[in-house]
């Protein structure tokens, strides 16, 4: 706690003395407050992801800090080992020199060329930077915890600054929504990807429109846009791609002026169609990488994930085995650790290609090797999906479905845990804000271009996530990102000063 109190004063002073936490509106007694509330959330997601699972829980925190600290330990015998591993210097064959000391042993290291990825693993970025930590943390997950605190505190304040001028007398409900949503606060307060994604999402959307709507064209504001650019790739680049466009067609919008909430309406529909049906070629067919084929098996994978079990893969099977039942199958090849499944055997699978329907097999007489894909337990906040196939019309019946998901669920009725209760009080929440917008509504100086690119934000985010996630607690952390754009629309219709004068009404 001396380490971690150090560190935390350190913090404070930084926030005190440097101008960018200056604010018109949020005094410096305010932020002081947030990394308070922040700091809270730090303690509770400690308690409940170190002390209230069970041990040998190996959540998210757990495993990046573990694979954090195999990475680390290279550093004092083997520092060139430890560079290699920071700057991605190494192939991703197991006969690299580096996978028996340590690849082996980091959980959640993953392969970077799986041809369903278009970009890098994001397992990895975390547990580089955390093991970066831990070269002054002295392994005390608190130090690791407040730096995520810290820099997902920066993102959400320049996403506050990116914006704020659009909600003027209301920006401490604006500073709320983004700083104090029970979700927001309590997954980017822990040692995830969630704080990282937030900062970078913050510091993009500040410095682009610096750049591009309020044209200040400074050197720190383009190594701003290219560097969070870099991170997202090798992040959360699902991001980046769900926010680009919106904030291109906003600025633009905005420069020429556009008013009329149809034109922009039709606008952003001919941008999405035209950009989306590009892209979609582009990468099909100059890249081979097809983004619909990716869709269907990321969804078919957290499927699997939710229902657990063993997979083993070939180019003619996907196969499933109950978890923890390894009396059907073994290894044949110790050193290519390929296995082979057992004589009549039972088993079901599915065609590694189409992913559409599945197949019980009673009596195996198949002696093809498999490469072993995963085994992990049955979630217990699994939801029923229909499993997408490649056709259009499987997408399309799944949109609706896929984004009442992520808009609503949990709610109450889903919710098994203390966590997913928490959530659905907070997306009873969220339903409550948008009837107060609507009963209490203003209907001037609400600029309807900021209106649509949050919308499409939100629509094209929540349909991605829950066309692909089929567990609650995926969707809630998936979705963290796009709750400001979310809640910014009902801010931004509702009347503050109504609300005021009818709660002095009541009290009379």
């Amino acid at each position: 706690m001396i380490v971690a109190s150090i560190y935390f004063a350190l913090m404070c002073w930084f926030i005190y003395q440097h101008s960018f936490f200056k604010d018109e509106v949020l005094t410096r007694r305010f932020l002081f407050f947030i990394i308070i509330c922040k700091t809270l959330a730090c303690f509770v997601y400690y308690w409940i992801y170190f002390c209230y699972y069970p041990k040998g829980f190996n959540g998210d925190s757990v495993s990046t800090l573990k694979d954090a600290e195999v990475m680390y330990g290279a550093l004092q015998n083997h520092p060139t080992d430890f560079l290699k591993m920071l700057f991605g210097l190494h192939s991703e064959s197991d006969l690299d020199p580096l996978y028996e000391p340590y690849f082996k042993h980091i959980d959640k290291w993953g392969r970077a060329d799986v041809s369903s990825n278009f970009f890098l693993n994001d397992n990895r970025t975390p547990i580089r930077i955390n093991a970066v930590i831990r070269c002054f943390s002295f392994g005390y997950y608190s130090v690791h915890a407040l730096f995520m605190l810290f820099v997902s505190f920066i993102g959400q304040l320049a996403f506050y600054k990116a914006f704020k001028m659009y909600f003027k007398h209301k920006e401490i409900y604006f500073a709320l929504i983004i700083f104090i949503t029970p979700s927001i606060l309590f997954w980017t307060s822990g040692v995830l990807k969630e704080p990282l994604a937030f900062a970078l999402m913050g510091v993009f959307t500040y410095c682009f429109m610096k750049l591009f709507r309020d044209f200040q064209f400074k050197l720190s504001y383009v190594i701003g846009v290219l560097l969070t650019t870099l991170l997202f790739l090798i992040l959360k680049p699902y991001i980046l791609l769900l926010i680009l466009l919106p904030f291109i067609l906003f600025v633009s919008l905005s420069y020429f002026k556009t008013k009329s909430g149809l034109r922009i309406f039709i606008i952003y529909i001919a941008a999405y169609v035209v950009v989306g049906s590009s892209l979609f070629f582009v990468l099909k067919f100059v890249f081979h990488k097809d983004v619909i084929e990716t869709i269907v098996v990321r969804q078919n994978d957290f499927i699997n994930l939710s229902r657990g079990g063993t997979f083993l893969l070939n180019d003619q099977k996907y196969v499933r085995f109950e978890y923890g039942d390894t009396s059907q199958y073994y290894m044949s090849d110790t050193i290519q650790k390929m296995y082979k499944i057992k004589q009549h055997a039972q088993y079901m699978y599915w065609n590694p290609h189409a992913l559409n329907d599945t197949i019980f097999e009673k009596d195996n007489i198949d002696t093809s090797s498999f490469q072993f894909i995963s085994s992990c337990a049955p979630s217990g906040s699994a939801i029923f999906v229909p499993r997408i196939t490649y056709s259009f019309y499987s997408f399309v019946r799944l949109i609706p479905i896929a984004f009442t998901n992520v808009l609503l669920r949990p709610f109450f009725i889903d919710a098994h845990s203390i966590l997913e209760l928490l959530a659905s009080i907070e997306n009873f929440m969220f339903v409550l804000i948008f009837l107060l917008a609507i009963y209490f509504r203003q209907n001037t100086n609400v600029d309807t271009n900021l209106v649509w690119m949050c919308l499409f934000i939100v629509l094209s985010s929540f349909i991605l996530v829950g066309l692909t996630t089929t567990v609650l607690g995926a969707i809630v952390r998936y979705k963290i990102p796009f709750i400001p754009f979310l809640l910014m629309i009902p801010l931004l219709y509702l009347d503050i000063n109504v609300i005021k004068s009818s709660i002095k009404k009541y009290k009379r």
